[in-house]
């Protein structure tokens, strides 16, 4: 165990010291509805164990836990390979800062706050050992969301992007190949035009600082979004991911939803969870 420190954050690399090699980072927040990019994330890691927890006093965390499985807080590190051998970091949130869905600019104005120190910190740590590349997954597009339909909405079985390194004049829509055409204005959460704009000035020789845009959904376990970016992934970085790995998550995420979950009207004021909330 390896303990690396800087202002906001402190890293446990659970493995030696990595070597420096150029690596591309994908980070994505575990709790977005649909589950898509969790989804996702857990095909990748697979049965891995993190190679870092990353914690920081800065971060969102529950008062209480609970026993005998504690949720943890920390944003967790895993390491994979493309099929070419390329090495790839895939960074797991728990929870990101609370945002109130408001189209008002001074909405939850304390994200940057709470969220820009982390990313800064996190950035800085990890440029050190070879990352260069960066790509954000999400499916937080609040078009659906009363105050926001002005913004771009994505059919499902599409997929968008936007590099924040080459501050592209239009976002780029994908229909499940390498083919691309430009699509609408976006509107992102606090927690990933943050890491991508950190990403894009604080990573030294920054290569690639993108946002991959998944259709958002009003289903609780949402297969297609997940396939959608799961394919994306393999046609720009040749990633390979583990099948049943997914099959088993997605199974118990269906099963919990079953237990826990209750869809909305899309019209409720709701904001406690985009369009669905958890039974009592």
């Amino acid at each position: 165990m390896n303990l690396e420190q800087r202002m906001d954050v402190d890293c446990v690399w659970k493995v030696q010291t990595p070597e420096k090699e150029r690596t591309h980072l994908i980070v994505y927040h575990q709790q977005e509805h649909g589950c898509a990019t969790g989804m996702v994330g857990k095909a990748l890691i697979g049965d891995a164990e993190p190679i870092a927890c990353i914690f920081s006093k800065l971060m969102e965390t529950d008062t209480f836990n609970h026993i005998p499985s504690p949720a943890w807080t920390e944003y967790r590190l895993y390491e994979t390979r493309s099929n070419n051998g390329d090495r790839f970091w895939i960074l797991r949130i728990p929870k990101a800062y609370p945002v109130e869905l408001h189209p008002v600019p001074t909405t939850s104005n304390m994200s940057w706050l709470y969220t820009y120190p982390i990313v800064r910190d996190i950035v800085l740590i990890l440029n050190q050992y070879g990352v260069n590349g960066l790509t954000y997954m999400t499916t937080n597009l609040f078009a659906l969301r009363k105050g926001f339909e002005q913004y771009g909405n994505l059919p499902h079985g599409h997929v968008a992007t936007f590099d924040f390194a080459t501050m592209e004049k239009e976002v780029s829509v994908h229909f499940g190949s390498d083919e691309a055409v430009h699509g609408d204005d976006f509107i992102l959460a606090p927690n990933v035009w943050i890491w991508c704009s950190v990403f894009s000035h604080f990573c030294f020789d920054c290569k690639r600082a993108e946002v991959l845009l998944g259709s958002p959904s009003p289903t609780f376990v949402d297969v297609d979004c997940a396939d959608s970016l799961l394919n994306h992934l393999q046609i720009t970085f040749d990633l390979p991911y583990d099948q049943e790995v997914l099959t088993s998550f997605t199974n118990s995420l269906r099963i919990m939803a079953d237990e826990t979950y209750v869809k909305i009207d899309l019209e409720d004021e709701q904001d406690d969870f985009d369009m669905g909330d958890f039974k009592p």
